[in-house]
């Protein structure tokens, strides 16, 4: 790590954290010598599973959903990934090679599991057959990748999410009908190696926890309600009860957000506390804090789930393939939370500085804010006073997204850049610190910058963000009815003198330059850009509107410190 910035670390945003960071990690080392000693479990009758824990979905949902998740099982029975970069792959196989290793712990994460048990409630006749399956698959992971050995244990979020997945799993297998006494042993003496290791490893990081600690106290918690005849099961459900109604105060902020300075993380840490209250882990006073949450998922669909910060695509639960489907989310938050009918209303979360407005046939997302992860910014990009619309559905003016993390730092660095996200800054630096090579690539130090949303109304949108040396950026947006007008101003330095203002395309818009306008042709309407002042430049750019998938799109860009521009629907 670069001596610099490791001090700048300690003094910023890792000084309130660094004495439990100390202890978590002396805990970390001692417990894992323990582990050692205890792996693997030794399987015997007098440990079992409890079934009926985990409610199955609603009818409603089974009739809504039957067809997509026999899709997804009979998928994964041949092989057929189609995500992630990964073509096929099978339980036992080879792992992956040429992915980003986030591609490989999706697989880990056993999501699919769920879907055979799923199978067996919605074809009857071949029950059996999908449960076998099942089982089947448990127990070639079992041998081909004991406890603590290989990239599948790596991580203790994969870990406890994948023994979420195979208690749940078992659980809704059973509830079709199926036995498997032996088999039962079996995978309870397997979630005892897995809630052990999850337990040692525990990623609480001194208080610096994110959805990686949701992920592992949701398994442990499964562990301690699922598991009959195991000692420390009631310990389990208890630490990963407490812990968790801690947690949900810390990681979902007072305007209903996730603490990870990005849309695609608030719905993956709400769907982790989502899976927890199925689980019977919070209190009423917290349920409806998950409840909010969860309109706030609604409410991002609503508007299409504007990418802010990494578009990471991870869920606790995907029952009907590897893309996210909220369904069940909401399936299991009603239930468990109440709900709510947020309809097209605005999206308003000042805690995590995002704004969506509606205006005609036009949505648009603005951003000003932390960069969350108390201070870490993991997640986040350098975004602030960036925006993205929407038009009759279909986005024109986008948020890079992601396309990997560790398999190619100078590729993340680029998507995490302000010179990739439609805002305005110096040419030559960037918003907030990343630092260099492996090592930095989930930091994003804000400790240097100041960010304010002075003027936020149904129709008036003002964001400022200044550096301590100077540099400062000012963007002031008039929302109409189908149209934003937008005044940016940048306030440069000796060092940094000139800035360069960027609009990322949606993939397939076309531009047709003329003069200082352009039209914008999507594939089923256009829009008008008109501005005042600079010559436009249009470059070729990459985007990722998923997780480790990119598309070619237009970039458009101008250097310039001051202008003024508008942006319409073309057909209203």
């Amino acid at each position: 790590m670069n001596i610099p910035w490791r001090v700048r670390i300690l003094l910023g945003p890792m000084r309130p954290f660094v004495v439990r960071k100390v202890r978590d990690a002396l805990r970390e080392r001692f417990l894992v010598r323990m582990l050692r000693r205890q792996l693997p479990t030794h399987v015997h009758e007098g440990r079992s599973l409890r079934t009926g824990v985990t409610p199955l979905p609603s009818a409603s949902w089974f009739a809504a959903h039957s067809s997509d998740v026999l899709a997804f099982a009979s998928s994964m029975r041949m092989g057929v990934v189609g995500a992630y970069g990964i073509g096929h792959w099978r339980v036992g196989d080879p792992d992956p090679t040429g992915v980003d290793t986030r591609s490989v712990h999706e697989l880990s994460r056993m999501h699919h599991w769920c879907a055979y048990a799923l199978a067996a409630h919605i074809d009857r006749e071949h029950r059996d057959e999908w449960c076998d399956l099942l089982f089947d698959e448990i127990s070639t992971f079992m041998r081909t990748t004991p406890a603590e050995h290989g990239i599948h244990w790596q991580f203790p979020m994969g870990t406890g999410i994948r023994l979420h997945s195979m208690l749940v799993a078992w659980d809704w297998a059973r509830r079709s009908g199926w036995e498997h006494a032996e088999g039962e042993h079996r995978v309870a003496a397997y979630a005892v190696d897995h809630a052990r290791s999850v337990v040692a490893r525990r990623e609480s990081r001194g208080g610096l926890s994110t959805s990686h600690y949701a992920a592992n106290l949701l398994g442990i918690r499964a562990a301690g309600i699922y598991l009959v005849g195991e000692p420390a099961a009631a310990h389990w459900s208890d630490l990963a009860a407490n812990e968790l109604s801690k947690e949900l105060y810390r990681q979902i902020l007072p305007d209903g957000m996730a603490n990870e300075g990005s849309t695609g993380y608030h719905r993956q840490v709400t769907d982790l506390f989502v899976q927890a209250a199925a689980l019977g882990a919070f209190s009423p006073d917290e349920l409806t804090k998950i409840g909010g949450a969860v309109e706030r998922c609604r409410n991002l669909e609503q508007h299409g789930m504007p990418l802010i910060g990494d578009n990471d695509d991870g869920l606790a639960m995907k029952l009907t393939g590897f893309t996210p489907d909220l369904d069940y989310l909401y399936d299991v938050g009603t239930r468990m939370c109440g709900s709510a009918d947020v309809g097209d209303e605005d999206l308003v979360a000042p805690d995590l500085g995002l704004t969506i407005r509606r205006s005609g046939s036009m949505i648009t997302s603005l951003r000003n804010g932390p960069v969350g992860q108390f201070g870490k910014g993991g997640h986040a990009h350098n975004d602030q006073n960036s925006i993205t619309v929407s038009i009759g559905g279909e986005p024109f003016v986008v948020d890079p997204g992601t396309s990997c993390y560790t398999s190619d730092p100078i590729q993340r660095d680029i998507e995490r850049s302000v010179h990739q996200h439609a805002t305005m800054w110096s040419v030559s630096s960037e918003q907030a610190f990343m630092p260099p090579g492996e090592e930095g690539m989930f930091w994003l130090l804000d400790d240097e910058l100041e960010t304010e949303v002075v003027a936020n109304t149904g129709s008036v949108w003002h964001g400022i963000v200044s550096a301590q040396d100077g540099r400062r950026h000012e963007r002031h947006v008039a929302l109409g009815e189908d149209h934003l007008s937008v005044r940016d101003v940048y306030t440069p330095t000796a060092k940094d003198p000139m800035a360069e203002w960027v609009l990322p395309l949606g993939e397939g818009v076309e531009v047709e330059l003329d003069a200082n306008k352009a039209i914008l042709r999507g594939r089923k309407t256009s829009a008008l850009l008109i501005w005042d002042n600079g010559s436009m430049m249009v470059d070729r750019s990459m985007i990722s509107p998923c997780f480790a998938e990119t598309r070619v799109a237009l970039c458009l860009r101008i250097r310039t410190n001051a202008l003024s521009w508008t942006l319409s629907n073309f057909a209203a």
